[in-house]
């Protein structure tokens, strides 16, 4: 199952579906001494054609004189942009990524973000859970993504996220994004706080994606209301958290690593608790790893 299917019938298991791929589909691919990813099988032929890269039967390896992360990078810089005017890397985003071999690991090199899906590289991200009370309730302000977005446009998002672009700590990604995404000022940001974390390790049509993502809680007050800053987001909607699960649950509505996140959330704040439905299976499922 990928990303793209919808496993109707009984409520969604994101905590398996999150973490399904099939591996014999792709070559691992290794720089710097170091696995760092996967490669679908379709793709090695534009990779053989990179001199850069020794490909050998079930193996991709970027050149092993490269020996810096400078060396590296600069490489793969190249060949990216002449892959970006051959059409291969959709979504160019013109922001570069660390690559490790594991969360909080040594950055081996770095790379432009649209091409790190191509390779099944691990994403870090920072996603923002912003609610409000009202007396006992609660209540979650969701995004709609653009439907010009690259990737799973249209589809629900937590309030605020983005991507932890090299050089940058996942709550500073956090603070900038809920600016540029939602127009949270420095006067209602101060409460962020980080909380959790959760995983992917997923096969999404021909690529693998590998998502770490830093999730903080920001309560805001009743009266505040999202806005659209930049073009990342439709719009933004206020759930009650028994809708949430429900659309959870009984949907593919969410971006599917944003089901872990609201999963997460609805965990730690005891609206799905042990003996619900779900419950094992999601809280185990929220953190089975990316490597």
């Amino acid at each position: 199952m990928t990303a793209s299917d919808d496993p109707g019938g009984t409520a969604h298991d994101w905590g398996s579906i999150c973490n399904t791929r099939d591996l014999s589909r792709y070559v691992p691919f290794v720089a710097g001494g170091f696995h760092l990813g996967w490669i679908h099988r379709t793709r090695v032929g534009l990779v053989r054609a990179e001199r850069v890269f020794t490909v050998l039967p079930d193996l991709v390896v970027l050149g092993e004189g490269l020996a810096t992360p400078a060396q590296r990078t600069a490489a793969v810089a190249e060949l990216a942009q002449r892959w970006r005017e051959l059409g291969v890397v959709p979504g160019w985003r013109d922001e570069l990524y660390d690559v490790v071999p594991y969360p909080g690991g040594p950055v081996v090199m770095r790379m432009e973000r649209a091409l790190t899906r191509l390779f099944g590289l691990i994403n870090i991200g920072a996603h923002v859970n912003g609610y409000v009370r009202d007396g006992a309730d609660v209540l979650m302000w969701v995004a709609r993504r653009s439907p010009d977005k690259p990737t799973y446009p249209g589809l629900l998002d937590q309030m605020v996220a983005g991507g932890v672009i090299a050089s940058m700590t996942p709550e500073a990604v956090a603070r900038k994004e809920a600016w540029e995404e939602a127009g949270i000022g420095a006067g209602l940001i101060g409460p962020l706080r980080q909380t959790s974390a959760v995983t992917m390790f997923m096969e999404h049509g021909d690529v693998i994606s590998r998502d770490f993502e830093h999730v903080f809680d920001l309560e805001l007050p009743a009266d505040f209301v999202p806005r659209p800053v930049d073009a990342e987001v439709a719009g933004f909607e206020l759930y009650p958290v028994d809708k949430l699960l429900d659309v959870v649950t009984g949907s593919a509505e969410f971006k599917p690593d944003c089901n872990l996140v609201v999963l997460d959330f609805l965990i730690r704040h005891d609206h799905l608790r042990a003996g619900d439905p779900l419950y094992q299976q999601s809280v185990l499922g929220l953190r089975r790893g990316v490597l």
